[in-house]
């Protein structure tokens, strides 16, 4: 069974940091969702030879999500992170 991950907030400086990690680890995945703000919503990141369109955050982006990343200074993102949990994933901060 292959990993399914998102980064909530991969527009801002912890989620840079976040796919730099990935990339430097060589982190094996299957699918990754870039998630953020409205604001963000629709900007193009490429990341490992794809490119990828960020999706607003909303608590139902989590569903078929393995691992989601987390910034832990985001208030917001604690009802995100329950969501995710909610829907079967494992939240990391």
């Amino acid at each position: 069974m292959g990993k399914h991950i998102a980064i909530a907030g991969v527009t801002g400086a912890v989620g840079q940091e976040f796919l730099k990690i990935l990339e430097e680890r060589d982190f094996p995945f299957d699918s990754l969702k870039m998630l953020a703000s409205s604001r963000s919503k629709g900007k193009k990141i490429e990341f490992k030879g794809k490119q990828y369109i960020v999706e607003e955050l909303t608590k139902d982006s989590f569903a078929g999500i393995d691992i989601a990343l987390f910034s832990e200074g985001d208030s917001r993102n604690k009802e995100f992170a329950r969501a995710c949990v909610k829907a079967g994933g494992v939240v990391l901060e």
